[in-house]
């Protein structure tokens, strides 16, 4: 919710000019019905009068234009004294308005000049005026420079913070591209190496077709399995890369991980100063390239989020391999908290959950540590089938 801003702020241009003008005519009148009237001739007190009523009219939106209105005031104080006191006020809110408005190489020249006027008033030979004047004009535009030293400060301080907005949102969107195109690149492989168990397939089945028929019935059931997936992980593919991702020429060449390569991931942990416990449950067997992976980078960027932010020694790994998919749990007994707004890691991990149509929670714990809890859908799998050994 936007806050309101002050009073005067709110009121639009004619209000605004309305009540400068009401109040320019209010001073006027006051000045005249207690000092003014009182001098002679009148053409003096009333061209008096309005030379130190027009700047609180248009002491604001015409600053310069009011402080010579309100200097002119001081100077007539040797003809008339008592427009020297009333050219005080408005003389000061000038220079209020001046030292708020305009930097200190025009300021401190309008504050010189304007100490003139306390010092025309010692030419009638009244001498007491002049330094009480002098010290109500330079208080009057102390308080503003250091009204719009604030303001400026607070302007800049806007502009810093939303330039800082805006770089973060870029980093962010940044980051975000690199990790659908790391993603991408990993899915690449996978294809490519589903294509070439297709291909090996077909070239045995070809080959054994006529004297060993059960072994090419094999073949091609092996071929329609890895099709299937294959053209899962192709149509995953295509969601990343529809994204604005353009291809990287740096791409690594290391293989593809697993599930398999679980057991080097958790000593990397402990090498970082992280004991993983892992447990599996379930019937474990060979899943979809591509879930594979995710699970993979799923687990790799949690146990990273532990070393670097739970400030724990410990976490604990949980595979539950279902019929119908595979859930993945990563707890820790850290320090907890809310999760970072602005952090990569979870958002690559939801993308990664949700491009294998599956879902994420990470939330910290109620008596302190981190859950990451994922569950990735997969084909299902009749009950007798072997597990992967």
């Amino acid at each position: 919710m936007q806050p309101r801003p002050p009073l005067l702020e709110r009121l639009r241009p004619g209000q605004r000019l309305a009540l400068e003008s009401a109040a320019g005519l209010g001073y006027a009148l006051a000045a005249w019905a207690l000092f003014a009237h009182k001098i002679s001739p009148w053409p003096l007190a009333l061209g008096g009068t309005a030379l130190v009523a027009l700047p609180v009219a248009v002491g604001r939106r015409r600053p310069m234009l009011a402080f010579a209105a309100a200097l002119g005031g001081f100077w007539l104080a040797p003809v008339a004294p008592l427009l020297g006191f009333l050219a005080v006020a408005p003389l000061a809110y000038v220079l209020y308005q001046v030292a708020g408005r305009h930097p200190v190489r025009i300021g401190l020249p309008v504050l010189a000049v304007a100490l003139t006027g306390p010092a025309a008033t010692a030419l009638t030979g009244h001498a007491g005026g002049v330094l009480p004047f002098a010290v109500a004009l330079v208080v009057a535009w102390t308080v503003g420079y250091a009204r719009g030293e604030h303001r400026r400060y607070g302007e800049e301080l806007v502009r810093h913070h939303a330039g800082r907005a805006e770089g973060e949102r870029e980093r962010a969107r940044r980051g975000a591209a690199e990790e659908r195109l790391r993603i991408a690149r990993e899915l690449h492989d996978v294809v490519a190496h589903s294509m070439s168990v297709i291909t090996v397939q077909a070239a045995f089945g070809r080959l054994v077709v006529r004297e060993r028929p059960d072994e090419a019935g094999a073949a091609l059931a092996a071929i329609e399995t890895t099709g299937r997936q294959t053209l899962d992980e192709m149509r995953r593919l295509l969601g990343v890369l529809r994204a604005d991702g353009t291809p990287d020429p740096d791409a690594d060449m290391t293989p593809t991980p697993t599930l398999a390569d679980l057991e080097r991931l958790v000593a990397q942990a402990g090498q970082a100063g992280v004991k993983v416990e892992l447990t599996i449950t379930g019937r474990s067997r060979r899943l979809p390239a591509g879930v594979e992976l995710s699970a993979y980078r799923i687990v790799q960027e949690a146990l990273t989020n532990v070393a670097r932010h739970a400030a724990t020694t410990s976490a604990r790994v949980t595979l539950g391999y279902r019929p119908d998919g595979l859930t993945i749990e990563v707890a820790d007994h850290g320090r907890g908290g809310p999760v970072a707004s602005t952090g990569l890691g979870l958002a690559g991990m939801r993308e990664r959950v949700q491009l294998c149509g599956g879902h994420l929670e990470a939330a910290p714990l109620p008596g302190g540590g981190f859950l990451v809890a994922a569950q990735l859908p997969t084909p299902a799998v009749d009950a007798r089938e072997e597990p992967v050994t």
